[in-house]
């Protein structure tokens, strides 16, 4: 367990009605965030999601010095969901940074989501000094594309005969779910979205999008969310197409609005189909976010991921964590028929691979490998060791599209 926040920070826990204007008014520091905006954030997650941090400013006077939003879901590695602890919105009162007042929110943050049994934590980082002290990786990444349309081709090079395109409820996101479960379990990193990212992801600007089904012969393959053009700029709200014939109507629906815009902007990973096909120049990555995760737990971890199936293997990993002992020391992994379990580990056994928690979180999402770890001094061992490492950590580069 974390040693609890020490004098003078005290009373970590769940934020209260009356405290959301001071609340609104940290985050207001942190990230420039309106109200409003607040105010829709807060209601779409809700006030229970948000943890406070009081500072006795003197002898029994408190006041509010910190902030974040917390809440459970699952991210899919390797075919299986993870329970993951999402961190958001952490903010810390400008007249006390610098003074250990973040690092003790974020150790109480880690501490409630270890305890609730979350096997990593995942953020969006606007700065990365303080998560790297505390044991954070770089997880995967989120890209900005963009492509005039007449890069995508146009509506005629994408016939798909046996497809066809109609509009649906934006509002209803439960058949959405259904489709998006092939793009989760196909990648790595993807969240599985509860109703308020839901939201986030069909009404962005708070008004449904424009919804459209992908179909084939045997009904919805997969969807495109648009926001309506404008400024001569089609926005894609969100997209999932997990099927060659869904990529391709996709294709079809994006390149008929070639009349009335200039660009088309998209987000996805960086592996994105749609750049993939693109038949002309003028596709671009504007942007390229990397968000950070943190194993919380070490066994669960290299247990509950799947692994290749034609692989049979045992190794330990020698482990060393800052803020948690129990993920500290040797763990036993053996491998066989893509399942993974912890054995006993002999005292005298010597590690295979030694390496920190923020390297171990890098190489679980698979966005750094473990030949990219070795020769950047992050992970230690033999030549091996390190091909089967690279192995068992393969598959898709993690991405994910949500922003929290």
């Amino acid at each position: 367990m974390v040693t609890p926040p020490s004098p003078p920070f005290l009373r970590y826990g769940p934020a209260r009605a009356e405290e959301l204007d001071e609340i609104a008014r940290l985050v207001r520091h942190g990230f420039g965030l309106p109200r409003d905006v607040f105010d829709r954030y807060a209601t779409l997650f809700g006030v229970e999601t948000i943890r406070r941090l009081h500072v006795e400013r003197r002898p029994g006077v408190t006041t509010l010095a910190a902030c974040a939003a917390l809440w459970r879901m699952d991210q899919w590695y390797g075919g299986r969901p993870v329970p993951i602890q999402a961190i958001a919105m952490v903010a810390v009162d400008p007249a006390l940074r610098g003074q250990g007042v973040g690092t003790d929110l974020m150790r109480a943050v880690l501490d409630e989501g270890r305890s609730n049994g979350a096997a990593l934590a995942v953020l969006c980082p606007s700065t990365l000094p303080l998560y790297q002290r505390i044991g954070f990786g770089r997880g995967g990444v989120a890209c900005d594309w963009s492509a005039p349309p007449v890069a995508l081709g146009d509506a005629s090079d994408w016939d798909v005969p046996d497809g066809a395109i109609t509009p649906a409820d934006p509002l209803d996101a439960a058949p959405l779910a259904r489709l998006r479960r092939a793009l989760l379990t196909a990648n790595n990193g993807l969240a599985e979205r509860n109703e308020a990212l839901w939201t986030l992801a069909l009404c962005p600007d708070g008004e449904p999008a424009e919804l459209f089904l992908l179909n084939g012969p045997d009904g919805p393959e997969g969807y495109v969310a648009l926001l309506p053009p404008k400024d001569r700029r089609l926005v894609v709200a969100d997209l999932c197409a997990p099927t060659g014939r869904s990529i391709r109507l996709a294709m079809r629906l994006l390149t008929s609005y070639r009349a009335q815009i200039d660009h088309i902007v998209w987000r996805g990973g960086p592996d994105d189909p749609l750049a993939l096909l693109a038949q002309d120049v003028g596709v671009q990555m504007n942007g390229r976010e990397e968000w950070l995760a943190r194993v919380l737990d070490v066994r669960q971890a290299l247990t509950i991921r799947t692994y290749p199936n034609d692989i049979e293997t045992s190794l330990t990993f020698a482990i060393s964590d800052p803020i948690f002992p129990e993920n500290c020391g040797n763990f036993h992994l053996q491998v066989a028929g893509g399942h993974g379990v912890i054995a006993i580990c002999e005292k005298d056994k010597a590690p295979s691979a030694t390496l920190g928690i923020a390297a171990f979180s890098s190489l679980f999402t698979g966005h750094a490998s473990a030949r990219t770890l070795s020769q950047t001094g992050l992970l230690y061992g033999k030549e091996m060791i390190i091909d089967i490492l690279g192995r068992l950590y393969c598959g898709a580069r993690p991405w994910m599209v949500d922003r929290f």
